[in-house]
């Protein structure tokens, strides 16, 4: 399936907003250093959804969202325009209240990554998804639905993976891992003035390293019940 026919079809299942929790569903944010696995890992946390399906319908319909496709939506106002209604329809003031405190900026390249961490935000208010990268963490910081995941590796390790990866020789392999990590530390500097390290930006940092992927799925899969579990409880209470 291509890129526009996914989100194509998230769109369409995600029209009915009737059953959705008050804060509405979780969703999961990956940041991550260069090489340590953060694509993967939410590969693999979407495979695990779907062996907890039966058993708890939060885990049903979820989609992974990354670099490209939160940029095909970010360039196309079709699409955008199309998730943007579908937020309208339960989360109009709180989007508002976000899009209004967006950051100054004219620059073609500053409008687009403007533009991405609104779709980014407009997602996680749907719910059920995983989003790797763009400031996720930060663009949704005050959302309570939201599992915030920080992974990191030593370099050696890294730059294995990225070798492998890419089919990159060491020297290659190294240098991609640096450039990128500078690149993300200087895109949440910029816009949010935080550091990307700071592990009081997520709810768990795991060293890839020395911890499985499937160790760390098993974590996020508990969390998720829980918040689940407690936007539940908050709508009964209201």
């Amino acid at each position: 399936m291509n890129h526009l026919k996914m989100i194509q079809q998230f769109l369409k299942e995600k029209r009915n907003f009737e059953d959705l929790p008050e804060y509405g569903f979780p969703f999961v944010t990956v940041s991550r250093q260069a090489g340590a696995g953060g694509h993967l890992l939410s590969y693999v946390i979407l495979t695990e959804f779907l062996k907890h399906k039966d058993a708890h319908s939060v885990f049903e319909g979820w989609h992974v969202f990354d670099k490209e496709l939160t940029e095909v939506v970010a360039k196309d106002p079709l699409l955008q325009s199309h998730i943007e209604g579908l937020v309208a329809e339960k989360y109009r003031s709180q989007f508002n209240d976000f899009v209004e405190s967006l950051f100054t900026g004219q620059s073609e390249t500053y409008l687009l990554q403007r533009t991405t961490f609104k779709v980014v935000r407009m997602l996680a208010l749907i719910g059920k998804v995983i989003m790797v990268g763009r400031g996720g963490s930060l663009v949704t910081a005050d959302l309570p639905q939201g599992i915030h995941i920080r992974l990191v590796a030593p370099e050696a390790h890294r730059i294995v993976w990225m070798m492998k990866r890419f089919k990159l020789n060491k020297e290659d392999a190294r240098s991609a891992v640096l450039k990128q990590d500078a690149e993300r530390r200087k895109l949440i500097k910029l816009f949010f003035h935080r550091d990307i390290e700071d592990p009081l930006l997520y709810d768990m940092v795991w060293n890839t390293g020395k911890v499985s992927l499937d160790v760390i799925t098993h974590a996020a899969i508990e969390l998720i019940k829980q918040r689940a579990a407690g936007s539940v409880k908050k709508t009964s209470l209201s």
